[in-house]
């Protein structure tokens, strides 16, 4: 296959896979993989600038060691890295061991020769920048090699913009989880899988109790942090594909794929314990947080999304007038 045609292939490949909102992770892999095999690269690196600290870091890289991923980092000119961020120019190095520019840190043990280097922006935005390494004195990058890079560089620049507005569109402000939009889009196909392999799934509703009292008697930015305290603790307890969103105010949803009723109700009796055992604190005062949940179930309480959701909700009702922190599933 011609390297033209090999380039046009992974140009639509990416387009698409942009176009059907991949995983950012995803696109990104998948470009420096074809990056890497476009160009016989050792390595590709995407590294994304953190706007409050003006530093790079690695987002994604082809054979990078846990070392490299956790300790490097770029501020703006400083390394090759840097200064392409800094000038907003490709840069290409036939040999980086006598280039000035180039930073080597002391527990970076790969070899490097040869490196390509492009900014990658949106809109005169600096998002990060893109780097491909070569380990051999024999190989070294040509300049068509570079337009070639600066080429991909653009499309993965889309992605990275386009997945920066997608969450912008579907995460919450304040808690930065997903909203009720992105829940109700999500449950839909969550839903449409289950029936069509024919596995359960459960919705489960969680409320804070008493939340408006805790607003009143410690204040609004008290309320505020409690409900990120509390979707960091959650979040940390659900598996990799549930799915946790802000359903109102103090309301939330989760979204329990594959997960049957009676462990679904296993589990939001986890999460109510979890809760309870918690300190929470504002300006070093104890705050009284608990929680209740409501799940319903996919068959048995219903086959459609705003059925389950109503089930959901009245099992909730039930648990907050039984006396709060409880969990109660649908009996409907």
């Amino acid at each position: 296959m011609s390297g033209e045609k090999r380039l046009l292939e992974a140009l639509l490949a990416t387009t698409r896979l942009i176009a059907a909102n991949h995983p950012l992770q995803e696109v990104v892999h998948r470009l420096a993989d074809e990056l890497n095999g476009l160009l016989n690269a050792d390595r590709c690196s995407v590294l994304i600038l953190d706007e409050e600290d003006h530093q790079l870091a690695f987002h994604d890289s082809s054979a990078l060691s846990q070392w490299e991923r956790e300790n490097i980092r770029f501020r703006m000119g400083e390394g090759v890295a840097g200064w392409v961020a800094q000038h907003r120019e490709p840069v290409l190095i036939p040999d980086v061991s006598v280039d000035p520019r180039f930073k080597k840190h002391d527990g970076q043990i790969r070899n490097m020769v040869s490196m390509i280097c492009v900014p990658l922006e949106m809109h005169r935005r600096l998002i990060g920048v893109l780097t491909l390494t070569t380990a051999k004195a024999e190989h070294v990058f040509t300049q068509e090699e570079m337009e070639l890079v600066v080429l991909i560089a653009a499309h993965i620049s889309l992605a990275l913009e386009s997945h920066r507005l997608y969450e912008l569109s579907v995460l919450d402000g304040l808690t930065n989880i997903y909203n009720r939009r992105y829940l109700d889009q999500r449950l839909s196909q969550e839903l449409a899988d289950s029936i069509r392999h024919e596995k359960p799934l459960t919705v489960a509703l969680l409320d804070l109790d008493n939340f408006k009292k805790l607003n009143d008697g410690y204040g609004h930015q008290a309320g505020d942090q409690v409900l990120c305290e509390l979707t960091g603790l959650l979040s940390q307890e659900l598996r990799q594909h549930d799915v946790l969103a802000r359903y109102g105010g103090e309301e939330f949803a989760l979204i329990l794929a594959g997960t049957s009723g009676p462990d679904g109700l296993h589990l939001g009796e986890r999460l109510r314990a979890l809760v309870e055992s918690r300190d929470f604190f504002y300006k070093n005062q104890k705050l009284p947080v608990t929680i209740s949940l409501g799940l319903a179930t996919f068959p048995e309480n219903g086959q459609d999304k705003m059925t389950l959701l109503r089930a959901a909700d009245k099992a909730l009702y039930r648990a907050k007038e039984s006396g709060r922190n409880r969990v109660e599933a649908s009996k409907e």
